[in-house]
């Protein structure tokens, strides 16, 4: 019926949430832990690929690396731009990890079966180790503004389960009194706890509707907000809007990777 496609695209999303449900119960009746979570991993990287832009690479993860050769720890699932080279060779039946440069990675997530207080630190110290990109001066026309490319990729923790949404609060206040140093840029966007909770890290100069209050709330950046009606729908839409976001941008962007030839060849530079 004309003018109900929103309902519609509501109820589509919806149904996706309960897809992400179901299939993550089911990867619970592996008895091996590590078989859960890659379980988990596989399904939450599958319900990317079906949504996010085609120039988007979605894989299982393994670690990103900046220009300096710096690593991150491990991250589950890692989304690139389609000109980012690609490191497939121990993934050549989607049934591995691979690697990617920090330079041209959209996204990564970091997924957890039950997301207590120790799986959580776990998540914020592989965030925090995420190399800094590039400098973007020479790599994009200076009339186009990307002011929040510091904060690239798009950081996601996603759990099938976890701690209440008061305790996880007070843990990610506790963990970053207790780091400061840690860059604002250098900790998760969007914490998903699947049926439970969503909470987001604020960004400078948006806006986000309260469904409680019915108003609008601009706070402060890095502030952590937490979303509590229908957090599913919301995950997904804030988290793929975001996604498509990065995946715009980048393709004004001039990435570059002649580097790694002289890096691996120890060619002064």
């Amino acid at each position: 019926m004309a003018g109900h496609f929103y309902d519609r695209l509501k109820a589509y999303y919806l149904e996706v949430a309960s897809v992400l449900r179901g299939e993550a119960k089911a990867a619970s009746i592996f008895p091996n832990t590590t078989d859960i979570g890659m379980s988990r991993e596989r399904i939450f990287a599958e319900y990317l690929k079906l949504h996010a832009p085609s120039k988007c690479n979605v894989f299982l993860g393994g670690f990103v690396f900046g220009n300096d050769g710096n690593e991150s720890r491990q991250l589950d699932v890692i989304v690139t731009s389609d000109t980012t080279p690609k490191f497939d060779f121990h993934n050549r039946n989607d049934n591995g990890k691979s690697f990617s440069p920090v330079d041209g990675t959209l996204c990564v997530a970091s997924i957890k079966s039950n997301l207590n207080k120790n799986e959580l630190e776990d998540a914020l110290l592989g965030i925090a180790s995420i190399p800094i990109g590039t400098p973007l001066d020479g790599l994009v026309n200076p009339l186009l503004r990307i002011p929040d490319y510091d904060d690239w990729p798009y950081k996601i923790v996603y759990a099938t389960d976890g701690i209440s949404l008061l305790s996880l609060l007070e843990h990610l206040n506790a963990f970053y009194n207790a780091n400061p140093n840690i860059p604002i840029g250098r900790r998760p966007n969007l914490i998903h706890v699947v049926g439970k909770y969503l909470v987001i890290r604020m960004v400078g100069g948006v806006s986000i509707w309260d469904e409680n209050t019915k108003t609008t709330l601009k706070l402060e950046n890095g502030v952590f907000h937490p979303i509590i009606t229908e957090p599913d729908l919301n995950a997904i839409i804030w988290s793929l809007s975001e996604i498509q976001k990065r995946a715009s941008a980048s393709n004004h962007i001039n990435f570059t990777y002649g580097d790694l030839i002289n890096k691996v060849n120890k060619v002064p530079t």
